[in-house]
């Protein structure tokens, strides 16, 4: 591969971890208000469902809700049940298109990486970069169709993979700034946050805490994701003469 071929192969990679990064951000962005939307709007309508019935939440009998559905759709509000169930599967779908575009995204992400290795020999650690973050994806993926205990192992043991790519990516960028490629300040952010993840989502299997921790994880791996768009394009390439980088 001649010189300027690998330099804009590396562009390319380059060009592409930035696109997904920001595209990660914005989705994890726009899942989390969707959903904070979604459920105000139902819980909303369950209120005022209820509040029409004279009925609170506690009179609900979690135990029998068949029963309970029935009782309160024969009391002549079958149309705002209906709303409420269309406003839950309209949640239910918007959630899960973007966890699916999430993903993709995370694939996307290690393959720009596993470009990025093949366009820059020198940096050797991207071909575990991008292995780990394949790992994360099929282990969810696998997850969702485990069930029980297992499936919550299994799921774990792919953020702990993604936690260790994410960790790489961090080194990588210490390996650029030693070669001068780099001069920004590259940080460990998202390291952090996805690492306090997998620590939160641990501590939640024995109690509520963890809850907090995946918040406060959650923020970070936001503004990791936001800065990892922004640094990817300031590193140059192999040659050392940097390539302006393209815009969208």
């Amino acid at each position: 591969m001649s010189q300027n071929n690998t330099m804009n192969a590396f562009e390319d990679a380059k060009n592409k971890i930035s696109d997904t990064s920001r595209k990660l951000y914005l989705y994890l962005v726009w899942a989390t208000i969707s959903a904070i939307i979604f459920a105000v709007i139902l819980l909303i309508l369950i209120l005022v469902f209820l509040s029409t019935l004279g009925i609170s939440l506690a009179d609900i009998d979690l135990d029998n809700i068949y029963e309970t559905g029935a009782i309160l759709i024969s009391d002549e509000l079958l149309a705002v049940a209906l709303v409420a169930v269309i406003f839950l599967g309209i949640s239910l779908l918007a959630m899960i298109v973007f966890n699916i575009l999430t993903y993709i995204q995370y694939y996307r992400l290690g393959t720009g990486f596993s470009r990025l290795h093949s366009s820059d020999p020198r940096a050797e650690t991207n071909r575990y970069i991008s292995f780990a973050i394949y790992g994360y994806v099929i282990a969810v993926v696998a997850g969702i169709f485990i069930p029980g205990t297992f499936g919550t192992v299994v799921t774990l043991l792919g953020n702990v993979s993604l936690a260790i790519g994410i960790f790489l990516i961090y080194q990588l960028f210490q390996g650029y700034a030693e070669q001068g490629r780099f001069k920004g300040k590259h940080s460990i952010i998202l390291f952090i946050g996805i690492a306090l993840n997998v620590v939160s989502s641990i501590t939640t299997l024995f109690n509520d805490y963890g809850i907090a921790g995946s918040l406060v994880g959650f923020i970070l791996m936001l503004i990791g994701f936001r800065n990892l768009s922004r640094d990817i394009l300031l590193v140059v390439p192999p040659s050392g003469v940097e390539i302006p980088a393209k815009t969208a």
